[in-house]
């Protein structure tokens, strides 16, 4: 049976333990954010996949984490300039290729949630809220996806667009009060890094009705820190050794 990413989040809270994130897929293992990445997650029993979307040039939402080419592909300038069909031509890394958001979608529905970051900081991508949200709708898949993003903005777009959608605001600094910041985003999730948390945080961000979700959990001394305050969710680029730290 199909399970909303919300349900996985209450579930998991009832459970009393944080669901694991594949950041990016298992980049510990494969290239980050190609398909093979993504299925090893999932294979390795994650409960969240995360991947990164940016625009081509000719409008495709593409799965790779920075604007520019370089540092996971052979190719060279930014996403943005280049079309869908040029990217796809890329080595991503172990023959892989640049994704489509569609195929992380239609990979990830009816197995486990996923989790889209929209990259819309510093380079913006107008247009982008709305393609995405019609792909959700036209996979029937909105139930099953979350959307976070660190340009707030596009969050309280989206929540006026889709109202049933999960989202999340991502943070990387602890602010005065990340419930009223989460709130006035329209967001359900505040997702900031594991070093800006504290339990007083995810009291705080559960009395306001939401989830923590942080990232990015790679060590013990993050699984530590993350065993003390108790957040919803858990990221991490090594989701197989940091899933088995997490059970001990």
């Amino acid at each position: 049976m199909t399970q909303s990413i919300r349900d996985r989040y209450e579930d998991a809270h009832d459970e009393g333990r944080p669901l694991l994130g594949g950041h990016r897929g298992n980049p510990a293992h494969h290239p980050e954010n190609t398909m093979r990445s993504f299925r090893s997650a999932i294979n390795a029993g994650c409960d969240l996949i995360e991947c990164d979307v940016h625009l081509s040039l000719d409008g495709r939402l593409m799965v790779i984490h920075d604007h520019t080419l370089e540092r996971t592909t052979n190719g060279t300038g930014l996403v943005r300039d280049q079309s869908a069909a040029a990217l796809r031509r890329l080595d991503a890394g172990e023959g892989e290729h640049i994704p489509l958001l569609q195929e992380v979608i239609e990979l990830a529905i009816g197995k486990v949630g996923l989790v889209i970051e929209i990259k819309q900081v510093p380079i913006q991508y107008p247009g982008l809220e709305e393609k995405l949200v019609a792909m959700l709708r036209q996979l029937g898949a909105v139930s099953e996806c979350a959307v976070v993003s660190f340009h707030h903005p596009s969050i309280r777009q989206l929540r006026e667009m889709e109202p049933k959608l999960q989202l999340g605001i991502l943070e990387g600094a602890r602010p005065i009060d990340p419930a009223r910041m989460m709130r006035e985003a329209g967001a359900d999730v505040y997702s900031p890094h594991w070093g800006a948390i504290d339990p007083q945080l995810v009291k705080e961000i559960h009395s306001a009705g939401g989830a923590v979700g942080v990232w990015t959990v790679d060590d013990d001394t993050a699984v530590a820190w993350c065993k003390l305050c108790h957040p919803d969710s858990i990221f991490s680029n090594r989701p197989v050794e940091i899933g088995a730290a997490l059970r001990l």
